[in-house]
């Protein structure tokens, strides 16, 4: 039955035992959305399940359907029933997939209000410039590195655009994330420096001495360019956890992504798939573009493919991350899933590290921020411990609770007084809240160029 003549029926099953009419504008906007439910449902692929969200949230979830075809088309039909349109473009806010929906919806041939038609037009190209202002960038610094002879890779950005989507229009973009060899970091961070490239975070502001520590306490600088008004993330490691994915750098396989008409060296597939799905559970998955992205790359890859690359990240000892990213895929997006996984997905660590995930991505309305909601990132705190495996992986995050870079520069100690730093944790955040609260608010504060550390959920706004 297609999706409209199923969202038809409910309504009238629903006016029958109402004793209302079908067309009677009496109807609530519950019976309203609980009748366009049905519509979804009945539109949904297998495994696909997007009941008790709200119906903002599963319309950016068909929008986030991919590739385009028929059938997609009738799920954003059917979605878009009843729609809250206001309560729609906060929730494509809050989970950056504003291109993606518009996209959909056009394709879709869903009216809009013209109000809701111009501000998803203004979304789409403002993100669409953005892309390719990123993506020139990172050519320009890809020429850069490579005549200074230091090797990098482009992680995600507009590699993954391209081997997602084909494009670089609909993929959300924030910046560039580089990675070089750990022992390359300072000289990387000089060049950007003599480029115009200035630090936001892990501080604004830090000595030449410091840069040792932080590449050893941290992963990665962010960097603005006032004049471009881009950002770069200068990484050296991939994840907050130095145990997790400490097999893949500079030397794991890589490919090369055509761009623009140049090339972008990023990671090999399976090196890719864990990175995503790695990086994805580092935060919970609580934005959906990152989840879109990677479904998106995995619906041109085959059964056996995707089997290979869950097996690979078994062996790197992250495969929780993994299968919670593959379960997300087909519940939220309609993945299909080996049947050769099922006996490694249908696990109760699995379902588990799902429900955070959708937790943190969804909640109860998928529009309000992570952080500020009642506590915050703290609610995906214990899915952390769940990433990886072994004793060297759980004392690595369990030092990721007790240190803190920001103290660490902020307040120097000798080297040999750094054990006292985890039992001044407590003080300093103490500290650190207390002239938050007093710090009069700039005009603009709200939205600055970069988003602050990045270990942890808080902090990932790419």
């Amino acid at each position: 039955m297609r999706p409209q003549e199923a969202l038809r029926r409910a309504v009238a099953a629903g006016g029958s035992q109402s004793g209302a009419s079908p067309l009677c504008l009496g109807v609530s906007q519950l019976t309203h959305e609980t009748v366009a439910g049905r519509a979804i449902a009945a539109a949904q692929p297998p495994g696909m399940s997007l009941e008790g969200f709200p119906p903002a949230f599963q319309l950016a979830c068909a929008c986030c359907i991919w590739p385009p075809s028929a059938a997609r088309d009738a799920q954003v039909r059917a979605a878009a029933e009843g729609v809250d349109w206001a309560r729609f473009l906060r929730v494509l806010g809050r989970q950056r997939v504003a291109g993606l929906a518009r996209n959909a919806l056009t394709a879709a041939g869903v009216p809009l209000p013209v109000v809701i038609d111009q501000r998803l037009t203004v979304l789409g190209q403002s993100g669409a410039v953005r892309a390719l202002a990123l993506a020139a960038e990172a050519l320009r610094l890809r020429r850069l590195l490579d005549a200074e002879h230091l090797p990098a890779l482009f992680i995600k950005g507009a590699a993954l655009a391209e081997l997602a989507y084909g494009s670089l229009g609909l993929k959300s973009a924030r910046d560039v994330d580089l990675l070089v060899a750990p022992g390359d970091a300072a000289r990387a961070f000089e060049i950007l420096k003599r480029e115009g490239y200035v630090v936001t975070a892990p501080a604004s502001d830090f000595r030449p001495a410091q840069l040792q520590l932080v590449v050893e306490m941290h992963k990665d600088l962010e960097l603005y360019h006032p004049g471009r008004g881009l950002n770069v993330e200068l990484h050296w490691r991939l994840i907050d956890n130095p145990v997790l994915l400490r097999e893949i750098g500079l030397g794991s396989a890589a490919q090369e992504v055509r761009v623009l008409g140049g090339s972008l060296p990023t990671l090999g597939d399976a090196e890719l798939f864990a990175y995503l799905c790695v990086h994805g559970a580092s935060h919970c998955w609580f934005r959906l573009k990152w989840l879109a992205d990677l479904n998106a790359w995995l619906t041109s890859r085959r059964p056996d493919e995707i089997v290979d690359f869950y097996r690979y990240a078994e062996r790197l000892g992250v495969e929780p991350c993994a299968g919670q990213a593959l379960l997300l895929c087909n519940r939220l997006l309609g993945l299909p899933l080996p049947d050769t996984l099922a006996p490694a997905l249908r696990t109760r660590r699995m379902r588990m590290l799902v429900d955070v995930a959708l937790d943190a991505m969804a909640g109860s309305d998928a529009e309000i921020e992570l952080t500020q909601r009642p506590f915050g990132p703290f609610r995906t705190l214990p899915a952390q411990f769940f990433r990886g495996r072994g004793m060297a992986f759980f004392l690595a995050q369990c030092g990721l609770l007790f240190r803190n870079l920001d103290d660490m520069l902020t307040y120097p100690l000798p080297r040999a007084l750094h054990f006292l730093y985890p039992l001044l944790r407590l003080p300093f955040w103490v500290l650190r809240a207390s002239r938050r609260r007093k710090a009069p608010k700039a005009p603009g504060s709200t939205s600055g160029p970069a988003s602050g550390p990045t270990s942890g959920p808080q902090g990932a706004g790419a």
